[in-house]
């Protein structure tokens, strides 16, 4: 069984007048430094005309200003490197380096968020504008299968949901963007109580403190833009969608809503997927992959959100149609409402997930982004505890009922299908 105690991270909160949250999370068994900021914007705060902007601000955050024309250069001067990334639901940026640069970091941080809108031109918009349209023909329109991410969004959601369409944006959208229109983004969503910061690492709580209001505190305080309201759907926009793209073999992607991250059968299908897909022995991979020989991959997961999906993907092998897949695939499924689950296979599934989730908190790094992701979503500082406590709490009733609810329906189903382009179709007889 999953162990019922495990100490949660010690952490200092403060708030600044300014209204940014900051946790300091002490470890000094490294002389290593993070510094995670959370931002509560993504592409779900996005208006009509308007898409890809949060994207397209988390790379202008790194142009640099008067102050610090060159992040990178800094950074990796002193042994420190950086990231960031963008979602639905937030933008996180997240910097590492060594104690010493503790300093340096939080100067940087605080240097862009307090000059970036005087230090935008149009130069600079355009040569990101230029990264990003590039990043989108590169690893969505031109890579193998890219064209299905493009495409998901719009199929299982509805026209007014916020999650409607791609993180990365619409071509004409990114083009479009002006530079008041960039600042203006940034004048609304960058906003000091509308981020939390972590230090992480090997800090001093009482200098960290010090430091960050010496530095936060000049950030101007203003208010707060109201959350985008993002709903659960039930049933996709539609049924099926088919793809035609420059790829050899066909894919097979099938789409359920479920829940929200943390809410009744979350964990349950988290655990599901493991039990799906997870490892050699896992139900779908043994049947398709080993037992039948119809699939060359499948994999699965709880893709948990404001809004969540639960998706399972599989590539046929040559000569298998994409239908064989899908019946032996919704076989399975049909089978584990039929005859459910075993409490041995359940548990053991329990465990080997909490074993995944605390291996990869070693590093502090990891440790800070759960940390403020926790903070995010559940609006709470019992980590690991709280995060746990999901799957301290699944059962196999609750994973029976999420199943029941999901896999009966077929009207619940969104499949995607990527097909070869006519001419570079495989044989698919099976």
């Amino acid at each position: 069984m999953v162990s019922q105690q495990r100490e949660n991270l010690e952490n200092v909160h403060f708030t600044l007048d300014n209204g940014l949250n900051v946790y300091l999370l002490r470890d000094n068994a490294l002389p290593i430094v993070t510094v995670n900021l959370w931002v509560n914007v993504g592409s779900k705060d996005e208006r009509a005309g308007r898409t890809g902007f949060a994207h397209l601000f988390e790379h202008l955050m790194f142009m640099g200003t008067e102050s610090v024309p060159d992040i990178d250069m800094i950074l990796e001067r002193g042994g420190g490197s950086n990231n960031a990334s963008t979602r639905e639901d937030v933008t996180n940026y997240y910097t590492v380096g060594p104690e010493n640069m503790l300093e340096t970091i939080l100067y940087i941080e605080s240097d862009r968020l307090c000059h970036l809108p005087e230090a935008m031109t149009q130069e600079k918009l355009d040569r990101q504008r230029d990264v990003v349209l590039n990043e989108r023909r590169q690893t969505l329109e031109n890579q193998p299968y890219g064209k299905l991410w493009l495409a998901l969004p719009s199929a299982i959601y509805p026209e007014t949901h916020p999650y409607s369409h791609p993180v990365i944006g619409s071509v004409e959208d990114i083009t479009a963007a002006t530079v008041d229109d960039v600042i203006s983004f940034f004048n609304t969503y960058y906003v000091p109580s509308n981020m939390t910061l972590v230090l992480g690492g090997d800090i001093e709580p009482t200098r960290a403190r010090a430091l960050v209001e010496k530095y936060f505190s000049r950030i101007p305080g203003r208010v707060k833009p109201e959350g985008t309201e993002v709903p659960r759907e039930t049933y996709p926009r539609e049924r099926r969608v088919r793809i035609e793209d420059n790829v050899q073999t066909a894919r097979l992607t099938m789409v359920w809503h479920s829940p929200s991250f943390m809410q009744d059968g979350d964990a349950e299908l988290d655990i599901l997927s493991n039990i799906l897909c997870k490892g050699k022995n896992s139900r779908l991979v043994n049947r398709l992959v080993y037992e039948k020989s119809l699939a060359s991959n499948v994999s699965c997961g709880q893709m948990s959100g404001l809004a969540s999906m639960f998706m399972i993907d599989a590539l046929p092998l040559p000569g298998v149609s994409v239908e064989t897949l899908e019946d032996e695939i919704l076989s399975e499924l049909n089978a584990i409402v039929r005859d459910g689950i075993s409490e041995e296979e359940f548990n053991r599934t329990k465990n080997s997930i909490e074993t995944a989730f605390v291996k990869q908190l070693q590093s502090i790094e990891a440790r800070a982004d759960s940390f403020n992701s926790h903070v995010y979503y559940a609006h709470s500082t019992d980590f690991p505890s709280g995060d746990l406590e999901r799957y301290r709490r699944a059962s196999v009733s609750g994973l029976m009922r999420v199943a029941g609810e999901l896999f009966t329906d077929d009207s619940r189903r969104c499949t995607l299908v990527v097909d070869p382009k006519i001419g570079d179709r495989k044989d698919e007889a099976r």
